[in-house]
């Protein structure tokens, strides 16, 4: 099973994101320092692009900067607007 990490820029973007992502396996993990991370189990292809449209969905209705997230071992900015993932 993969792991995809997504860093919030604190625990309330944290809330949104993890409720965004209802419909999936995602946790959020807070840490005593302020910072969050969303975990989400990721089983099949169509899962990770499920996951992440609905991500790109979040990030451009919000429109207040990029995700930044981890997957499968490279780190990744994912802009608001269609295709716009990028390493």
């Amino acid at each position: 099973m993969e792991m995809l990490t997504i860093y919030a820029s604190s625990p309330a973007t944290g809330r949104e994101m993890l409720a965004a992502l209802s419909a999936f396996r995602a946790e959020m993990l807070e840490d005593g320092d302020g910072s969050c991370e969303i975990a989400v189990r990721l089983g099949s292809d169509s899962e990770v692009v499920a996951v992440l449209t609905a991500l790109e969905r979040y990030v451009t209705e919000r429109a207040n900067g990029p995700a930044r997230m981890d997957f499968k071992g490279h780190s990744y900015v994912m802009h608001a607007g269609p295709g716009d993932l990028t390493e």
